[in-house]
């Protein structure tokens, strides 16, 4: 058997038992648009993906970070796993965005088909319907917090702040 058609034989096989694929990172953009969905879901701090051949997917950031979506906080965990098919994104974890005052995990992104300049994210027992014009882009990822004013501190800053004055 020719070498090209040995390669072609084994990633068969590899697909037919659902074997999860390493994809470099500049291809995630292309996954997306391939499913219908803007490139700006995920930051551009990838590293890598993986996808299963049923579409369940892990995607690994550089590290986790905070962006800002609409003047709304979003976080990005180092890990973000879900299942990716035509049009939405379920199962998802990793995201999380600020609502009010307290951080809600975004659990699922879809459009609309045939397609509407809108994108939904299922946040908690709530559906938020944004513009997909917003996500023409990645999201600018700060390990810092967003630029709100007001500092998000993670839990090792928290442990080695400096003490505090016991109240009497």
């Amino acid at each position: 058997m020719k070498p090209c058609a040995m390669a072609r034989a084994v990633s068969f096989v590899f697909l037919a038992l659902g074997v999860v694929v390493m994809v470099a990172a500049d291809s995630v953009i292309d996954e997306l648009e391939k499913n219908g969905l803007p490139v700006g879901l995920l930051p551009s701090s990838v590293q890598s993906y993986s996808i299963g051949a049923k579409g369940d997917f892990s995607v690994s950031l550089e590290a986790p970070c905070y962006a800002k979506i609409e003047d709304q906080p979003a976080y990005y965990s180092k890990h973000i796993t879900g299942k990716l098919k035509y049009g939405s994104i379920s199962n998802l974890s990793g995201i999380q965005t600020k609502q009010l005052f307290v951080w809600l995990p975004v659990t699922g992104i879809y459009v609309d088909i045939p397609a509407t300049p809108y994108i939904y994210f299922e946040v908690g027992v709530l559906t938020k319907r944004l513009s997909i014009a917003i996500f023409e882009t990645p999201p600018r990822c700060s390990s810092h917090g967003v630029d709100t004013g007001i500092h998000v501190p993670n839990l090792a800053e928290f442990m080695t702040s400096r003490p505090r004055k016991a109240i009497q």
